[in-house]
This record gives C-alpha cells, structure tokens and sequence, in this order.
C-alpha cells in the first residue's frame, strides 16, 4: 500500500444542529489531556472517544471540552500519532499534518465555547489495521 503524505490546510466540518452518525465500534479507550490555561480561569482538554476502525483506517469522534470558568473564543490542538496514520478529515476544524505531527483550530462559527461547553470533532484517516495511536495530546485556548 502507497504511504499518503498529506501537508497543507484544510477545512471541513458541519454547522451546529446538524448530527454526524459514524457506527461501528473499535478502540478500547478514551484519551484526554488537559492543557496549561491561556488566562488564569480560561483552560481545555480534548478527549477522543472509541471510534471505529478497519483493516485501511479509522473514524474516531471527539470534544474540544472548555474545563475553565470563563468562555474562550478560540481554540488550538495538538498531537504527534504513534505509527503511520495519515488523515483524510478532522471534522469542524482547520487542519495540518505534517509527517505524524497534527495541529488544529477552531472554524469561524465554533470557536467560541462556554464553560462546561465542548465542540464535536471526528478524526478520518488511514493507517494499518486501523490504528489510531496519539501521544503528547494538548488543547489551548486562545
């Protein structure tokens, strides 16, 4: 199978209301990190659900959940992927990977998140067997 190098922008997602439906169960685990806050009282994690996998790839749901006592209008996440996941989409967010580094923000219409609030993202990609391994997971308000 051909390694997919992807580099670049991009955006996708769905505005707010509308469901996204993803079956099938897969990984056993949720992963959530809380990151340094930006302001005293501004602070998030994101967690990343039991998503579906299969033999060439995955499909795994996820939260940007603010954790803080203030509202912010913006947000950032990062992660480094432990083998050779590639994405194809991470849903409601702008988007880049370069090698196994990934680095998203918010979109226009869901940056801004009330405490106790969290914006829905789904990760789409390829890998062997289906893995999606992450480490060194951070979220950061801005």
């Amino acid at each position: 199978m051909a390694r997919l190098f992807f580099s670049g922008r991009y955006e996708t997602g769905f505005r707010r209301g509308r469901a996204i439906v993803i079956a099938a169960a897969a990984l056993a685990g949720t992963a959530a990190i809380a990151a340094p806050a930006n302001a005293a009282s501004a602070s998030c994690a994101v967690v990343f659900d039991t998503g579906s996998h299969y033999v060439t790839g995955f499909t795994v749901p996820g939260r940007v959940v603010n954790t803080g006592t203030t509202a912010f209008t913006g947000w950032r996440i990062s992660w480094t992927f432990t083998g050779d996941e590639k994405l194809f989409s991470l849903l409601t967010t702008k988007w880049t990977q370069t090698g196994q580094s990934v680095t998203a923000g918010n979109v226009s219409w869901n940056g801004t998140v009330n405490p106790g609030g969290a914006v829905t993202i789904t990760a789409v990609g390829s890998s062997t067997n289906g893995v999606f391994g992450v480490t060194g997971l951070t979220c950061t308000p801005l």
